[in-house]
């Protein structure tokens, strides 16, 4: 296979395969070589700040020296995001080799979309000698595919929320222990405050006898920068929810220095000061942010770091129907002066008719433009020289905005 050829077979796998679980993916790592197990890993788990976290870190450990393999979802522009070594994304030509082989080797045992990818990262990771990998999961945890592995360096949970319920669970309790699936015997646990599923997390860890449990204080938001116990830490990814996850990064390297990696101060005040993560409070303009929030706490968090602006905000807003997206869209409505409604060519999508329905509940302002080419325009229109736009509700929506603009900076020669 080539590289297109590869990326086409990636997404003619079922996003889904019964019974769900990792029995065939193991035998598919076992055809591999196991490569699972050559490596040494931190797990990340969680509703909202997985990425983050994840960027943070393997930034971290590359500023202290080690090679550092990157494993997240989904991707904003390029599949090839998802699989990173030291910063740089697997090569095209190097996807469709390890595409091939795994898929040669699958044959009839058809694991998940998902799961293939994880067993190509596996293999990628492993065969490129990394020191450790900063693990992402996909939407889970007891269950997810990334769970295939032995008992990592840390297990990191994240602000646990309401989200993916048809397939984790109907209560905020019932998602957080499937979540905490990922806690093993022999590995160090790190969680930030998560009071509402606490007790929970407690519950799991005692279960499943993880080596030591620390849930973080409670940082402090700045601009630009965080505080955190006695230290104060300059950070490049905007909104004010990022402090939280600064806190689980701190406690995360505070784990890993306990079982012997030598991680300076100087390598984590660089990873903070040094990160990039798309779609995550993504200022790419002075007067246009990119945020993927889907979710309710994501949209409250967002809410809360757009009333730091001062500005009027107009909303640029597409959501997938499988969200609880009417709440979701009555909590964001109230950060803005103006709603541009736009839709993605996805059978998940709504339509920005229907997304114009539910906002014209509100007390904001909607116009439905389908087109998001026009939608970003007519919002910048609406913003004039002193408002700012906001692109949210999907990372899907991230993805295309981020083309569509930049693609617009090249034209004029930026």
């Amino acid at each position: 296979m080539n590289y297109n050829e590869a990326i086409e077979f990636i997404h003619a796998i079922p996003r889904f395969v019964r019974p769900l679980g990792n029995e065939k993916l193991a035998k598919l790592l076992e055809r591999l070589g196991d490569p699972q197990k050559e490596l040494k890993f931190v797990h990340v788990a969680g509703t909202n700040g997985k990425g983050s976290v994840c960027a943070m870190l393997a930034e971290t450990l590359r500023r202290a020296g080690y090679k550092t393999g990157l494993f997240t979802s989904p991707f904003i522009e390029v599949f090839n995001e998802r699989i990173q070594i030291n910063n740089e994304l697997i090569p095209d030509k190097a996807l469709a080799e390890y595409v091939t082989e795994a898929a040669e080797l699958m044959g009839k045992d058809i694991v998940s979309e998902f799961a293939f990818i994880t067993a190509v990262a596996m293999k990628y990771f492993a065969d490129e000698h990394c020191d450790i990998v900063v693990l992402e999961t996909g939407m889970g945890g007891r269950l997810d595919a990334t769970n295939v592995i032995d008992a990592p360096e840390v297990a990191v949970l994240t602000r646990i929320g309401m989200d993916h319920t048809q397939y984790l669970g109907n209560t905020i309790e019932e998602i957080a222990a499937e979540k905490c699936g990922i806690i093993k015997r022999g590995c160090e646990i790190v969680s930030v405050p998560n009071e509402r599923v606490r007790s929970v997390i407690v519950t799991e860890f005692e279960r499943n006898g993880g080596g030591r449990l620390t849930f973080c204080d409670k940082p402090v938001p700045m601009k630009g920068k965080f505080g955190y116990k006695t230290w104060t830490y300059h950070i490049a990814l905007g909104g004010t929810y990022q402090a939280e996850n600064g806190a689980a990064v701190i406690e995360t390297v505070n784990a890993l220095r306990r079982r012997g990696w030598e991680i300076s101060g100087t390598a984590l005040d660089e990873g903070f000061r040094n990160v990039k993560h798309p779609a995550r409070y993504e200022r790419v303009a002075d007067n246009i942010i990119i945020d993927g929030a889907h979710n309710l706490d994501a949209m409250r968090e967002l809410k809360t770091s757009l009333a730091t602006e001062e500005r009027d905000i107009v909303l640029v807003l597409a959501m997938m129907r499988d969200k609880s997206y009417d709440i979701c869209i009555h909590t964001i409505a109230s950060a803005a002066s103006c709603i541009i409604a736009t839709e993605l060519k996805m059978d998940r999508a709504l339509t920005a008719a229907e997304i114009k329905r539910v906002a014209d509940n509100t007390e904001t302002e909607c116009v439905a433009e389908p087109d998001i080419k026009k939608a970003i325009k007519t919002a910048v229109g609406v913003a004039g020289k002193h408002g700012l736009v906001c692109v949210c509700g999907s990372l899907y929506l991230a993805g295309e905005a981020r083309r569509i603009i930049n693609e617009a900076a090249q034209m004029c020669g930026r």
